[in-house]
């Protein structure tokens, strides 16, 4: 029998249930909410994709949608969202309480027998043709599909998700198949949910889980090596006139996502800078990089530079801990208490790295810290830029 578990450091966080099945369930509290937030996590993405099959994972997010989740849709209204990664494919719902079983239900189809007929498969490849035309058209979606290649090279995580338009555009619905078979059994897959009563939804989830796929858990090994570590690198693209210019690193381990420090210097350099620092967990490393309009790759890579270390001595300077409180941590604070980021928190986490929240006691020190860390990282993709 599965047994029901809290982290033996915090009796009041997620909860944490696995069946016979391998599903690992994860409940998150969230008291008097009206609204349930539910999230499934297959561990299988476009870095898991063998030669030949460059863009299936996307495929199939398509197909369990339409085929598998009927569509998608949750009781009178709920649609379910979906979205294909390097690292991982997810499928979220947002519901009333009353419907969180319902929706439960139609996130587990997810699992059934997947076998396309021809109409299907077509009619989902020309919405992903035309998805492709959306993107290619993006210039900075173009320069960060460079960069990725320039970070992971010689690994699956360089191809782009989308993958390539003839593999695509050749694929069969037996192809479908056997890769569904292959990759989606709940011993790949978490399911988090938030609730109001989240003990005893879990339970009533744990009975109907059981009989999604039964079976005992399957043991191939992912497809993925792990990207190069401490790599920095500065991609461009052109396009309509404009100009986009991605610079990014990579680094393993899990110090920058167990930093508490690490979501208060996002919201530091966005509120006083306006950039947006990225971050993908690519399973065992991390990608951070951030994406701007620049001149070139030189400039690109000095303006980012020259922000973080205006941002820097902002926060070290008089003003620094009013400019934390009120641009950072209290924004932070406050979208702790979003149900959506909550569960999509406790889905991170099921990777073993657990994510730490701010709290009043996070000080300037320790998000300059992380921003100096930046500066060296970013910097490192143009050795003649200075790291401070």
């Amino acid at each position: 029998m599965p047994v029901l578990t809290t982290g033996p450091r915090d009796p009041t966080g997620p909860r944490h249930l696995t069946l016979d099945n391998g599903l690992q369930l994860v409940g998150v509290r969230r008291p008097g909410s009206p609204l349930a937030a539910l999230r499934l996590r297959i561990d299988v993405g476009s870095a898991d994709e063998a030669p030949g099959e460059h863009g299936l994972a996307h495929v199939l997010e398509h197909l369990v949608v339409r085929c598998s989740m009927g569509g998608g849709r949750v009781a009178d209204g709920a649609l379910i969202e979906a979205a294909t990664g390097r690292p991982h494919t997810s499928y979220d719902a947002l519901v009333r309480t009353g419907d969180i079983e319902t929706a439960g239900d139609v996130l587990g189809a997810a699992f059934r027998q997947l076998k396309p007929d021809t109409r299907h498969l077509a009619d989902e490849l020309a919405a992903i043709r035309r998805e492709r035309a959306q993107r290619t058209a993006d210039v900075r979606w173009r320069a960060q599909e460079a960069m990725f290649a320039a970070l992971c090279p010689d690994t699956p995580y360089a191809h782009p998700v989308l993958g390539d338009p003839g593999t695509v555009d050749g694929l069969t619905p037996e192809a479908v198949h056997r890769f569904h078979s292959r990759w989606y059994h709940p011993s790949r897959a978490t399911l988090v949910i938030g609730s109001d009563r989240v003990d005893e939804e879990l339970a009533a989830l744990a009975e109907r889980a059981r009989l999604w796929a039964p079976g005992h858990p399957r043991t191939e090994s992912r497809a993925a090596a792990p990207p190069p570590d401490g790599h920095a690198v500065v991609s461009e693209a052109v396009g309509a006139g404009r100009r986009a210019v991605a610079v990014g690193f990579t680094e393993s381990g899990t110090t920058c996502d167990a930093d508490a420090g690490l979501a208060l210097a996002r919201r530091s350099v966005r509120a006083a800078r306006g950039i947006d620092v990225l971050r993908l967990r690519l399973r065992s490393h991390t990608c951070t990089w951030v994406m701007l309009s620049a001149t070139d790759e030189s400039a690109a890579v000095r303006s980012v530079a020259a922000a973080l270390r205006a941002v820097r001595e902002l926060l070290l300077g008089p003003d620094g801990a009013a400019l934390l409180r009120t641009e950072a941590l209290i924004p932070e604070l406050r979208s702790a208490e979003d149900i959506q980021q909550s569960v999509a928190d406790a889905s991170d986490a099921s990777d073993g790295i657990p994510a730490s929240r701010p709290t009043t006691a996070t000080g300037v020190g320790e998000v300059a810290d992380v921003i100096a860390r930046w500066q060296r990282r970013f910097a490192a993709a143009l050795p003649e830029v200075p790291a401070t």
